[in-house]
């Protein structure tokens, strides 16, 4: 994936992320340092202040939106600490989702990665 996609997509899948209920704090705020990044860049690229707010909050309402946004990357160019807290982002958002557990009447249950449990029936 390249550069701009990557950025892109931290944008889509953060933004849905970060605003819901469940958000950790450490998604939130990486979202929103992202989203500082990303509107600098496009600045920096000839996109006022308000635009450029509005073109990373629409980027994850429609695939128009994505579009805009991508176009408006690829013209300012992303630069190193913008991938970087994309990948952060990322990250977080692969971590905050590796367990996804529903349970009813479940008993003797662990959840983790190298757990251990001893049973003795009886």
């Amino acid at each position: 994936m390249d550069d701009v996609s990557t950025v892109v997509t931290a944008i889509v899948v953060g933004g849905t992320a970060g605003v819901s209920a469940t958000a950790s704090a450490m998604v939130t705020d990486a979202y929103q340092g992202l989203k500082k990044l990303v509107v600098g860049r496009l600045r920096s690229g000839g996109v006022d202040d308000s635009h450029a707010d509005l073109m990373v909050d629409q980027a994850h309402d429609a695939a128009d939106g994505r579009a805009k946004l991508t176009e408006g990357l690829i013209r300012s160019g992303v630069d190193e600490p913008t991938v970087a807290a994309a990948l952060k982002l990322m990250e977080l958002l692969k971590e905050k989702g590796k367990y996804q557990v529903t349970l009813h009447d479940a008993k003797g249950v662990l959840i983790g990665d190298h757990s251990v449990q001893h049973v003795t029936f009886n």
